[in-house]
């Protein structure tokens, strides 16, 4: 299976809701004021109520509250807060955790799911109607599945390796001509 976009149509699809495939609940922080936590500069990211840079607010020299290989998003915000974090990381006050029930859930899925979740609350929410945790739990998305009707983490994962693929393809074509452009431009 390639996982290439001829496929989509070719798959079964099902309906999950949210709350049956993750738990959701508040991230963990330390409660301190921004003034505080972001005193040391450091590795470790915070996530916090942004749209931005995969929420990621700084890099702090303090102990991870919270795994990696989970998504976020925050509950004063719209629906574009929704993020995969790889990495531990540091909590925020209202930033929401989307715990998978299942081990199946790994970056190349999750990345799918993000992509799905995001699709499935794009342009119904903003900073007057908020997306938040029990919208998120009762919003359901669409999944392939297999034949015999389980979600199909395969398919997710050679699909996200797939357009990973065609993304870099696209970026080396850019830079090869690119540098050879910049090359003629300087023998001139």
């Amino acid at each position: 299976m390639g996982g290439g976009w001829y496929e989509l149509n070719s798959k079964t699809w099902k309906e999950f809701k949210i709350v049956d495939l993750f738990d959701i609940h508040p991230t963990k922080n330390y409660g301190l004021t921004n003034n505080d936590l972001f005193k040391t500069n450091g590795k470790i990211p915070v996530i916090v109520n942004s749209s931005f840079n995969n929420g990621v607010g700084n890099y702090v020299n303090l102990e991870p509250t919270e795994k990696g290989n989970i998504v976020t998003f925050s509950d004063t915000t719209t629906s574009e807060s929704i993020f995969y974090q790889p990495r531990d990381f540091i909590g925020y006050s209202h930033v929401q955790g989307v715990y998978p029930f299942s081990s199946k859930w790994e970056e190349k899925t999750l990345l799918y799911f993000v992509a799905v979740f995001r699709k499935a609350t794009l342009n119904r929410f903003d900073y007057a109607n908020k997306f938040n945790r029990k919208i998120a739990k009762e919003t359901n998305i669409k999944l392939p599945i297999t034949a015999n009707g389980e979600i199909d983490f395969d398919f997710m994962e050679s699909f996200i390796k797939a357009i990973s693929k065609e993304s870099i393809k696209g970026v080396d074509s850019y830079l090869a001509k690119n540098i050879a452009t910049t090359k003629e431009i300087i023998k001139r």
